[in-house]
């Protein structure tokens, strides 16, 4: 069996992934806590990751660095637990809402709400833009909840099996779990169950309680 070794830490939304992967196809890893901001970052980090992003992958002695990049190996590698449908139409939805939730919502969730309600003061040392934190809540979550509600058929985004698409705008969501923002049930009922139904999965679940931890043991929570 391969060394697996991830590089990155909590919240960044994109290790998230990378360990939601992992955890769905029930592969064994080191992770090494990793913040981008930190002077004091690994030198095999350093030395393997081009543009100084996390989350950066080993496998024995190979690096691979984005999120996406790391998960097509992974799919790749370690094809059990498939994240793509075999039907190439509905692998490519589930392509597409990857992409959507990796800049739209992250955009949102990441930038706008989560980096001012709880990094701003905590890490960049600097009072939160209200505005950015208006603008998510007032206008840019509710068009995601508006489109998600209109895609949403069945259980998960594509069709009734959880795919990529359903691990990669369930990453992005945790934001609102951990900003305590909810999908309001009587304006987007679809969008409200399919939120708690896959925050609700073991990997999930293990990855939120792991973050809040985290969260709590820096004070900023």
């Amino acid at each position: 069996m391969a060394s697996l070794t991830l590089y990155g830490a909590e919240p960044a939304p994109f290790v998230r992934k990378v360990r939601l992967t992992l955890a769905f196809k029930g592969l064994d890893y080191t992770q090494v806590p990793v913040f981008p901001f930190s002077p004091d970052k690994p030198q095999t980090f350093v030395d393997n990751s081009p543009t100084g992003k996390i989350p950066l992958f080993q496998i024995d002695d190979n690096f691979i660095t984005d999120s996406d990049v790391i998960i097509a190996f992974l799919e790749r590698e370690y094809p059990n637990n498939s994240l793509l449908p075999a039907d190439n139409i509905l692998a490519a939805r589930a392509l597409w809402f990857n992409q959507y939730a990796s800049s739209t919502i992250v955009s949102s969730l990441g930038g706008h709400l989560f980096v001012e309600m709880f990094l701003a003061k905590a890490f960049f040392n600097r009072e939160p833009i209200q505005a950015d934190i208006d603008l998510a809540l007032n206008e840019e979550i509710p068009s995601i909840f508006t489109y998600l509600e209109t895609e949403l058929s069945d259980d998960y985004l594509v069709g009734n099996e959880f795919t990529l698409a359903d691990l990669s705008v369930g990453a992005m969501f945790v934001f609102l779990k951990h900003c305590k923002v909810d999908c309001d049930a009587s304006k987007w009922p679809k969008v409200a169950a399919y939120i708690d139904r896959v925050h609700s999965l073991p990997i999930f679940a293990k990855v939120i309680a792991e973050e809040i931890a985290a969260f709590k043991a820096m004070g900023v929570m």
